[in-house]
């Protein structure tokens, strides 16, 4: 287990699931061939990233598969993932980027990605996905000739939630932020190991000719790697008070009567309080490696920036684990 700093955390704590229209998803578990075009094949979910110009005017009607984004500038998109939910589709939540000169409000695009599928009439978790990107489109870039180009950044969480099985009588199931929940998740520093991954169009030394881009694997920026931690442990501050970071002050001090000193310094740290809490029944602490990025609660939204150069659409799609089969 890797050595990890624990810094300042938000603790996150409900909107209403906005249901809408998105390509069904059906088929057996399969052996699946990358073709030609990068894209394995095999059942899918597709969300197409639209570039427009900043007067744009957007339709912020919730559905359907795509998402509008500034032709030139930053973006950010949220994932939102919860494992309660009934959902089995992919969802447009809120369609437009904030960076338009009249959006329909100040809220990021938002996309609800399903834990569970439908396979042949019956529901099961997807198990995670594995994630592919390609750009797309006729170039129209008036900085850089005829190249464009767009970079997509890491995930990162920005709320983390679990579900009270001692609530019966909330609606969990069809939240897809953490606003309401009194029970949450406080995440401590993120680990993400993965780079950006920079897409470019119509580059010579990428593109022969004016054909299309490949698509290639993106998975690794839907990965974390680091703790997620229940808010109890999050007891007191420099003040006295919780201030959402799990520090020294959260250790109790006769905390190495009965925690393992690891490091047999006499000082029971945050890390081996963590490591301590991770092995309890039931644990309030959990460390995940490389992890896909929504198994670390119920319910998890995560930000991904993105930087688009020109970019008329990019293309992602989510293959679920459970119904995917690469030959080797």
């Amino acid at each position: 287990m890797k050595r990890i700093a624990i810094g300042t955390v938000s603790v996150l704590l409900v909107a209403t699931l906005v249901l809408g229209v998105s390509t069904a998803m059906a088929g057996k578990p399969q052996d699946v061939i990358e073709k030609s075009n990068g894209f394995p094949s095999g059942p899918h979910f597709n969300l197409n990233i639209h570039g427009k110009k900043a007067d744009y005017h957007c339709d912020p009607t919730p559905g359907g598969g795509s998402v509008f984004v500034c032709e030139y500038g930053e973006s950010k998109i949220q994932y939102v993932s919860n494992k309660k939910s009934s959902l089995t589709k992919l969802v447009v939540l809120d369609p437009c980027a904030v960076c338009f000169d009249d959006p329909p409000d100040d809220n990021p695009v938002k996309v609800m990605l399903p834990h569970k599928v439908e396979v042949d009439g019956a529901v099961i978790p997807a198990e995670g996905y594995y994630v592919f990107g390609r750009i797309l489109g006729k170039p129209n870039n008036g900085y850089s000739g005829t190249v464009s180009s767009i970079i997509l950044y890491p995930n990162v969480v920005v709320q983390a939630c679990n579900d009270d099985p001692y609530n019966p009588d909330r609606d969990f199931g069809n939240y897809t932020s953490c606003d309401e929940v009194p029970l949450g998740l406080i995440v401590g520093t993120n680990l993400y190991i993965a780079e950006p991954e920079r897409y470019v169009r119509f580059d010579s030394g990428a593109t022969k000719g004016k054909g299309k881009s490949k698509a290639t694997d993106i998975t690794r920026l839907f990965t974390y790697t680091g703790w997620a931690v229940d808010e109890r442990l999050d007891v007191r501050g420099p003040e006295g008070e919780p201030d959402g970071v799990i520090d020294e002050f959260d250790v109790p001090e006769d905390a190495i009567n009965y925690v393992p000193d690891l490091d047999y310094n006499s000082i029971i740290d945050v890390e081996e309080w963590l490591l301590f809490q991770a092995d309890q029944e039931p644990p309030m602490a959990w460390y995940f490696d490389e992890e896909w990025i929504f198994n670390i609660a119920d319910l998890a939204v995560t930000e991904q920036g993105l930087v688009n150069d020109g970019t008329k659409l990019f293309q992602i799609r989510f293959y679920p684990v459970a119904t995917t089969v690469f030959q080797p």
